[in-house]
């Protein structure tokens, strides 16, 4: 199977749970349905584009971590826009008309505490059935190039990106220390000493045009990078090193 693995970093990163609302929390890895708009934006590729040349039957994205996990809160100040705050204009003065809370001040913002990852690092792995796709985003990377801005989750973090490699990866299954995240389904049994720390998550492999999350699944990584060995059905050789790693959806 042909591999494009190149790295991805930014100062900060969201990538919303979707259960979270007045406090929205974030993933501790990119979901793949994240993953799909970010190298649909190096492509060039539009919503409605880069959903139908991603789909699951297409494309493969896997997640190794880089940089140990690490997560702050910051009030992130917002437009208050509840009941029609905003919407009316004074147009002798071409100014909003303003709403006041209940103690006569103007409504203007709404502050909300949001989790963010800090200085996330990651190595993104992506195959596509399309070897000409292949051939032109690994020609993007080489040459840091993308059409729109690539971004981490929200427009606020902009991500940044390199070519690793381009290779042809062998399949695997057994026992072997595993350096990306890999799906609980993909699991036969974990070989774990005292020094090892895992996390398990649900994320979103996939979401529809319709906004509409099609599938999700069970995770597991360690949250500082290090390769976790275990027995897994699927697997890849990683062509830079010891180990395997799996792909996500």
């Amino acid at each position: 199977m042909r591999v494009v693995s190149f790295k991805l970093w930014g100062d900060y990163a969201h990538f919303r749970k979707h259960f979270t609302t007045s406090s929205p929390l974030t993933h501790s890895i990119p979901p793949p349905s994240a993953l799909r708009g970010l190298v649909g934006a190096i492509l060039g590729y539009s919503r409605g584009e880069y959903i139908e040349k991603f789909s699951l039957e297409k494309s493969r994205f896997g997640i190794r971590i880089l940089s140990p996990i690490k997560k702050v809160r910051i009030g992130i100040n917002l437009m208050d826009t509840k009941d029609g705050s905003w919407v009316q204009v004074d147009f002798s003065r071409c100014l909003p008309i303003v709403k006041e809370d209940g103690h006569g001040n103007p409504r203007l913002h709404t502050q909300v505490r949001t989790e963010f990852l800090k200085d996330p690092v990651f190595e993104i792995f992506f195959h596509h059935q399309d070897d000409a796709l292949m051939d032109k985003f690994s020609g993007n990377l080489r040459e840091h190039k993308a059409v729109y801005t690539p971004f981490l989750g929200i427009t606020e973090c902009i991500a940044n990106f390199e070519f690793l490699w381009d290779e042809e990866v062998d399949d695997f299954h057994g026992v072997s220390e595993v350096l990306s995240a890999f799906k609980v389904d993909d699991l036969e049994e974990l070989k774990l000493d005292g020094k090892t720390g895992i996390i398990k998550e649900s994320i979103p492999i996939f979401i529809n045009e319709e906004r509409i999350r099609e599938l999700s699944k069970e995770v597991l990584f360690n949250p500082n990078g290090n390769p976790v060995r275990a027995e897994i059905k699927e697997g890849w050789r990683y062509p830079k090193g010891k180990g395997v790693f799996g792909f996500l959806g």
